[in-house]
């Protein structure tokens, strides 16, 4: 081939490589947008959903009490509150003996914002309520079945249940029950009020025996869950 005709073909194999990655580029974009569309539109869809609905409860005002997670006496607390934790932490929240696998109910009504695992709190729920309060609960031994992200929540919505999860391996089962303002962690103790003994859940109930209840209270005293 002389020079002219390299010449010549030239800026024809050019044009022919810049088609070729055009259709390639666009091919690609094809292919990721069926993907969004087909796997993850509807995630994002309800993350926006979610966003608007919290956006809602940050202009209404926080609830001045709030249920007990848990079916028993807000008298059985011992305060943990600011209670030291290693060398440079201190506990944001307060620790809830009770048998393993009780039932622990949303304390408020709001959105599940949050489901997953931590270090600290083991397998955890996050619920965001009126005024932006953030409810957290963690240590749990499981969930509840077929809980999710964005779901609503009220008083009597089951969240999961008691465990010893994340550090609390090696204490007594408990929840640890935090409460989180958008300008940092409040004690929840004096936001708390009991349960009805009325109020009835078709949830799975762990009735503990005498034996166990008086097990219990030895634990209350002895620990100071983390």
């Amino acid at each position: 081939m002389n020079t002219q005709q390299e010449r010549v073909r030239a800026p024809y194999n050019f044009f022919r490589m810049r088609k070729s990655y055009t259709i390639s580029v666009f091919a690609l974009l094809a292919l990721l947008t069926v993907t969004v569309a087909v796997v993850g539109f509807e995630s994002i869809a309800n993350k926006l959903v979610l966003y608007v609905r919290v956006a809602r409860l940050y202009a209404q005002d926080p609830p001045k009490k709030i249920f007990m997670p848990l079916h028993m006496s807000k008298s059985r607390i011992a305060n943990t509150w600011h209670a030291p934790r290693g060398a440079n932490r201190l506990h944001e929240g307060q620790d809830i003996f009770a048998p393993r696998g009780t039932p622990t109910y949303s304390a408020t009504r709001g959105y599940i914002y949050n489901i997953g695992q931590n270090g600290l709190g083991g397998q955890t729920v996050s619920v965001i309520g009126a005024g932006g309060r953030v409810y957290y609960y963690a240590h749990f031994d499981s969930y509840a079945p077929g809980i999710s992200e964005g779901d609503y929540v009220t008083p009597q919505t089951v969240l999961g249940y008691v465990g010893t999860t994340g550090n609390a391996q090696g204490t007594p089962p408990h929840l640890h029950f935090g409460v989180y303002t958008p300008t940092g962690a409040i004690n929840p103790l004096p936001l708390l009020t009991d349960r009805l003994i009325t109020q009835k859940s078709d949830q799975k109930k762990v009735v503990p025996s005498s034996k166990t209840r008086k097990a219990q209270k030895v634990s209350d005293v002895r620990f100071n869950s983390r």
